[in-house]
């Protein structure tokens, strides 16, 4: 979890970078623009709700250098939809174009015609020199032995490779649907798309879960506990839980938060979950393959 923003940027003065971006003013003195477009970018590809962009507006960090803020990944293993999910539709088709106008370090690309096609322009360069499934292959090759010759994992190895093929199927859904975003053909905004839902890239066979889930979470989109478990999260067709506001002098940190996660191996009765149901495990792919692609992605094909 972010542990303070702010302790982050002990070279900023009187926060006028943070002050500057919520005026929308001076952003090129104030952003690594370049950067921060990139990191959005996947971002958004990957569907990463438990995160800034997310409801619960948390783990992200600040980093500041020269006085420029860019932002550093941060807790991805619950990206691709899998956090708090409803059904797979809403995260295949998440809106690449929603503003955010209580988080200032995404709300700022739409605040000026010339940064959206630039963020436009780099999502279109991200589409066509990424080969997800080339990424999630090597990816798989890497770490499939180790996941069958485990003895201690909590699901099975066909749940492991159902998990990978999900995830195929995911990023071949997300890319049609960011495709069509781009073209205009798919809508690109939450409005937009209640208004036209004929136009959304359906998929109806696909199972989130199966790529990994949290437990601990109510039918109504709560989040007692906060705990990663092998349970399953429930899924529906509940909206998620709308951000909450945040007061316009700050950025938004959970800070004060007590730490969220624990050892997902660990069980209450301090044996390792091996004999849980395999459709609902926090899969080992979910905490392996997921993370080790998204630095695949930031590190070598993108660039940021």
């Amino acid at each position: 979890h972010c542990k303070g923003c702010f302790q982050l940027m002990g070279s900023i003065r009187d926060e006028l970078p943070l002050k500057a971006l919520q005026a929308y003013e001076d952003l090129d003195a104030v952003l690594d623009i370049d950067q921060v477009l990139r990191y959005l970018v996947v971002h958004s590809y990957v569907v990463n709700d438990d995160s800034y962009t997310g409801s619960m507006v948390h783990n992200y960090y600040l980093y500041e250098q020269d006085g420029k803020l860019s932002m550093i990944p941060w807790d991805y293993n619950l990206a691709f939809g899998t956090f708090q999910a409803g059904d797979a539709g809403s995260a295949v088709n998440s809106p690449i174009d929603e503003v955010l106008t209580d988080r200032p370090m995404q709300a700022w690309i739409f605040s000026d015609e010339a940064y959206t096609a630039m963020y436009h322009s780099l999502f279109a360069e991200f589409l066509e020199g990424i080969d997800t499934d080339a990424i999630i292959g090597s990816a798989y090759d890497l770490i499939a032995p180790y996941v069958e010759q485990d003895p201690t994992k909590f699901c099975t190895y066909e749940a492991f490779e159902t998990g990978v093929q999900t995830l195929r199927s995911f990023c071949a859904l997300r890319t049609r649907s960011v495709q069509g975003q781009l073209s205009g053909s798919v809508p690109s905004t939450e409005a937009a798309q209640r208004m036209d839902p004929s136009a959304l890239i359906a998929a109806p066979q696909l199972l989130l879960s199966d790529m990994g889930a949290m437990d601990g979470a109510g039918e109504a989109g709560g989040f007692p506990g906060g705990e990663f478990s092998p349970g399953a999260f429930p899924l529906g067709d509940e909206e998620a839980t709308p951000a909450s506001g945040n007061p316009p002098e700050q950025m938004p940190t959970d800070r004060d938060s007590p730490p969220m996660q624990r050892d997902p191996f660990s069980a209450p009765n301090g044996q390792r979950p091996t004999d849980q149901p395999a459709k609902h495990s926090l899969l080992l792919m979910g905490v392996s393959c997921l993370v080790l692609l998204l630095g695949i992605i930031f590190a070598k094909r993108f660039r940021c």
